[in-house]
């Protein structure tokens, strides 16, 4: 058994060929270095390193193992052997166990039975002329396996994967150094620096490639968090900015597979699909700034709460006041029946009235001009303040007064039914009640519909200031592209069909699809599965979806593998996809 460097203290004398050979290696070693230092995924960049290490030693098999993140194992990737006809990668454990080594014993004393884990905890690399006769480590699971295989394994040159601030990452293992007639023989002190580079080379490949996916994974858990974050904001959507990520990649996906028609031609690469990922999560991002009481708003007339209840209170002092006035009537000596016949016809109106502001503050219907002014007269009843409003205000509240207004609430105070009060305005919302009950349809005003779709300009803004590696560029665009129409009715570009890419319109369908399906929202019952498609078709159809993209989720059966997956039972209903079908 020697260690590495022990024979360079008196370097045998290089012949000739000694140097041609020398020459051949360091050539290799410099292509090695090249290809290690390409872009690759994880078992490609093991096996060339094993396979690169067997290369230069003529080894018939050998196996790599890095150690894992706490540092207190050796943990299998790759092993291959000629004679045995082997080769197994890490993840197919079924096929073949291959446990992990431990570095250290139950009492925390290092393993160096192991040759593999004394090397790990040395530094040291080890060359083993024949394990049957090595000293010092413990081959009886070598010979064991030899036993039970035939094989006959004898030299071992051991190195260790160390970084560049010579922490040791791994263990490269190499068996059976054969010559030229393929007769086993042991390794060849020469070629122990050479593979001693390679260990270098390899284990700052794989430094390279593990730096490069802890970035990538820190990256994309922020994205997530973030996305967590703004569904977490608000109960009323939660899981948006989780749900629309698998709506897309599941329509991306049936794209992908469409081997004919219009996306037989399209293909993403892995980092594009990674691109799609991040870009899903962060297409609603700029919601991180939009106001609460906004993104919450369910009723016309909510803020924080619904004020529905504060004007049900004054319709309850009027019926009082009708009251009173009904009972003032009779002790002044007018006819009783009749006193009690107009309470009772008050009674009506004021129930019939209060139940047209109620059904108007809903927000379902669309509410037309008679209905706004029936609204304003109804409003512009009074009632009388006995109470001082100016009190347990807070300070931003009393700074929001005017003389004008404070003179007005003198007591007793004349007060309108509903209301658009001056001290309704701030922070740019009209906060006024007739204000807000007049909004035709849904129940935000132009002000907080703005809020709302500017959301998407803080989602660009946002990301634009990110600096994206050139694979990843697209990443605004595909994320705050989403409320964009085909017809160019979109916000926040008014961009065409034409202007946008494939991607695009998927996130665009997929946000639809996410709102339509959701069961979460304040301001709409739960839709059924044909409800949402029918209301997607009607959107095809205005010609403000990508018609190809909308008939694959039909066609593909997204729409129901989702819904099945994602909604409730309930909502699953049968669509009949053939009548949305044009092509």
């Amino acid at each position: 058994m020697t260690r590495i460097g022990d024979d360079l203290k008196n370097p045998p004398t290089r012949t000739a060929r000694g140097v041609d050979t020398d020459a051949r290696y360091l050539a290799q070693l410099v292509d090695l270095g090249i290809a290690l230092s390409a872009e690759q995924g994880r078992e490609e960049l093991h096996q060339k390193i094993l396979m690169a290490a067997r290369q230069f030693t003529n080894a018939d098999g050998g196996s790599l193992y890095l150690v894992n993140k706490d540092e207190t194992e050796l943990q299998f990737r790759i092993l291959m052997n000629d004679t045995l006809d082997t080769f197994f990668v890490s993840g197919r454990e079924h096929e073949k166990p291959f446990p992990p080594l431990p570095l250290y014993d139950a009492d925390g004393n290092p393993n160096h039975k192991n040759i593999a884990t004394y090397v790990a905890l040395s530094g040291e690399a080890i060359n083993i002329e024949d394990a049957y006769f090595a000293e010092g480590f413990d081959f009886s699971g070598t010979r064991a396996f030899d036993a039970k295989t035939g094989y006959r394994s004898k030299s071992f040159l051991t190195v260790p994967l160390k970084n560049t601030r010579g922490t040791v990452i791994g263990v490269l293992q190499l068996i059976n150094a054969r010559d030229d007639a393929g007769d086993v023989i042991a390794f060849d002190p020469l070629i122990e620096p050479i593979i001693n580079a390679l260990a270098s080379q390899a284990a700052v490949a794989l430094e390279n490639s593990r730096l490069l996916m802890a970035q990538r994974d820190l990256m994309e858990s922020f994205v997530r968090v973030l996305g967590q974050a703004i569904d977490a904001k608000s109960p009323h959507t939660a899981y948006h900015c989780e749900k629309v990520p698998i709506i897309a990649r599941m329509l991306a996906k049936a794209a992908v597979d469409e081997k004919q028609g219009a996306f037989s031609n399209f293909y993403l690469t892995d980092m594009e699909w990674y691109e799609l990922d991040l870009a899903a999560w962060l297409h609603d991002c700029g919601k991180i700034t939009t106001p609460d009481h906004v993104v919450e708003k369910a009723t016309k007339l909510e803020t924080i709460h619904n004020r529905i209840h504060e004007i049900r209170t004054r319709f309850e002092v009027l019926r009082r006041d009708a009251e009173i006035e009904m009972l003032k009537r009779k002790l002044a000596g007018e006819d009783a029946q009749r006193c009690d016949d107009d309470f009772s016809a008050r009674i009506a109106e004021l129930e019939s009235q209060f139940s047209m502001v109620a059904h108007s503050n809903i927000g379902d219907d669309e509410l037309d001009s008679d209905a706004v002014f029936a609204l304003h007269d109804i409003g512009g009843q009074e009632w009388v303040r006995y109470f001082d409003r100016t009190i347990g205000l807070s300070w931003a509240e009393n700074q929001r007064l005017t003389e004008d207004d404070l003179a007005q609430f003198s007591l007793p105070g004349i007060e309108k039914l509903l209301d658009d009060r001056a001290d309704h305005a701030y922070l740019g919302f009209n906060r006024g009640e007739l204000y807000n009950l007049s909004v035709p349809r849904g129940t935000l005003t132009s002000e907080e519909r703005k809020v709302i779709n500017d959301h998407v300009v803080v989602t660009q803004e946002m990301l634009a200031q990110l600096p994206y590696p050139k694979e990843l560029q697209r990443i605004p665009a595909i994320a705050g592209n989403h409320h964009e129409k085909m017809d160019g009715s979109g916000y926040p570009n008014g961009m065409l069909g034409e202007e946008m890419g494939i991607l695009e319109k998927v996130m665009v369908i997929a946000d639809i699809f996410e709102a339509l399906t959701a069961v979460d929202r304040p301001y709409k019952r739960p839709k059924m599965l044909s409800e949402c498609i029918a209301i997607l078709a009607d959107i095809r159809d205005k010609g403000q979806i990508d018609n190809d993209l909308f008939e694959l989720l039909l066609s593909s059966g997204v729409y129901i593998e989702y819904g099945r997956k994602y909604l409730q039972p309930g909502q699953c209903d049968e669509v009949d996809i053939t009548q949305f079908l044009r092509n």
